[in-house]
């Protein structure tokens, strides 16, 4: 049995519940059970069934929650393109992908080409969920070239742990193609709650609005969107019954101001694309008295392996992928493990604690999207006057990092606004840099390499 039999044993029970609640839709139950088997439909009638890729590139809308379940229906390869990339990335992304359709909804229509969302559904089939399928998410790459990591399903318990918790009114506030927006969407849907999707751009505005209509209790953040809500002059008072905060770094000041705030509802999560639910720092377990229980991302994942070599965190078990779409597999290559890039400790109490990312990715945005500093280095040094270049992440209060650029030119001054708009246009406004610095060179590591902690370190 997978996630999708038990989904569909929800919406098949208290058919006139209000299951989906995006934009002006609202569906119940029983018009969500409908609206999956038509889409189902739609995409068999078009020849797709199990094993097949299927790109979606979609917004937060209720007919997109279900198309992604419909794909897992059929046995399909689910792959999940986000928006930030430019069109250079999002070509290489779908051709690394080796997709059989690409289905897009009209908020992102005009990137790419695809069955469009609304002329998908077609009749109500009723199908027996296939038993295996996978999903796929972006992760990028160092190298320059986007990976895919790939998922199969957690037959381990987790799923059915989700299943028994509470039915509540979830806010979903990050994109569904996203890890915690997909993960928010499987909890609501697993537990017969009420999804409430936010808009695909996160709005604090709409936010409270949302938390206050639809009587919200429970949502999961990035830490830049908790705190624009914390920060918001109507910011929700103690409603909520549980969120949870993860994706990048928080700050222990902040988890204590949404505390303070919300009561002790509020756990700190870790995980990444690669591997899901590392971590939980539980809301009971925090002390506000005990600073370092603010600090922790919580004890591992029982269903989980943790190891630190190195300093490095390094983990293995059912929530793990099983490798990049295109590569070996981790049993292969690792025996299973993967790691994570992160650099962490484990106290004495089985506490786990992560100190810096070993990797250059900038986490950055107001939902803590990744930018790949390899990727913009080798497009910046294809610019007129610029002979070498470090992209690096700089600590700032609302982004958690901004973008922040070093240069070594060839001797003649640099337009920065034109180098800016540049990035831009190739690479998508998630790498825009908010500041350059000129240098003479750039320090290199004992094997050669550019030393970019080195240049993180200038900002501290």
């Amino acid at each position: 049995m997978t996630y999708v039999d038990l989904v569909l044993q929800r919406l098949s029970t208290d058919g006139e519940r209000e299951a989906l609640v995006g934009g002006d839709t609202r569906l119940t139950r029983a018009q969500a059970r409908d609206l999956l088997f038509r889409l189902a439909d739609g995409l068999a009638h078009r020849g797709i069934g199990p094993g097949d890729g299927v790109a979606v590139y979609v917004g937060n809308t209720p007919e997109a929650v279900l198309l992604n379940l419909a794909v897992h229906l059929l046995g399909g390869r689910l792959v999940f393109v986000p928006p930030e990339p430019g069109p250079s990335e999002l070509k290489a992304l779908i051709e690394r992908a080796e997709v059989a359709a690409v289905v897009v909804d009209p908020e992102f229509s005009t990137r790419i080409d695809g069955w469009h969302l609304q002329d998908l559904p077609r009749d109500p089939v009723e199908r027996t969920p296939a038993p295996d399928y996978a999903t796929v998410a972006y992760t990028g790459g160092t190298t320059g070239l986007p990976k895919l990591a790939v998922h199969r399903p957690d037959r381990t318990g987790t799923m059915d742990a989700r299943a028994g918790l509470p039915a509540m009114n979830w806010l979903c506030n990050t994109l569904i193609t996203h890890g915690s927006g997909a993960s928010a969407a499987q909890i609501a849907l697993l537990t017969g709650s009420k999804l409430v999707l936010g808009p695909s751009t996160f709005d604090a505005d709409t936010f409270v609005r949302l938390a206050r209509e639809e009587q919200i209790n429970a949502t999961i953040f990035v830490p830049p969107m908790m705190y624009e809500v914390l920060d918001h002059p109507d910011c929700p008072g103690p409603q909520f019954g549980a969120v949870i905060v993860g994706g990048s770094p928080l700050a222990p000041k902040r988890l204590r101001q949404a505390i303070e705030k919300w009561g002790p509802v509020v756990n700190q999560g870790y995980g990444m694309t690669e591997a899901y639910a590392i971590s939980m720092m539980p809301a009971a377990e925090i002390d506000l008295d005990r600073p370092d229980t603010l600090r922790t991302v919580g004890k591992p994942n029982p269903a989980l392996e943790v190891e630190i070599r190195d300093g490095d965190v390094w983990v293995r078990g059912p929530s793990v992928m099983e490798g990049y779409w295109g590569e070996p597999p981790l049993s292969e290559t690792s025996d299973g493990w993967f790691n994570t890039g992160d650099m962490g400790y484990l106290d004495d109490q089985g506490y786990l604690y992560l100190n810096d990312r070993s990797k250059d990715v900038i986490v950055t945005g107001r939902t803590s999207d990744n930018v790949y500093s390899r990727l913009l280095d080798d497009f910046l040094v294809t610019l007129p006057g610029i002979r070498q270049a470090a992209a690096v992440g700089k600590p700032d209060d609302a982004l958690g990092e901004v973008v922040h650029l070093f240069l070594v030119t060839d001797g003649q001054d640099v337009d920065v606004d034109r180098i800016r708009d540049s990035v831009v246009a190739e690479l998508g406004e998630l790498y825009q840099p908010r500041g350059v610095t000129i240098v003479p060179q750039l320090p290199l590591t004992k094997v050669g390499k550019v030393d970019k902690r080195q240049l993180r370190s200038l900002f501290r």
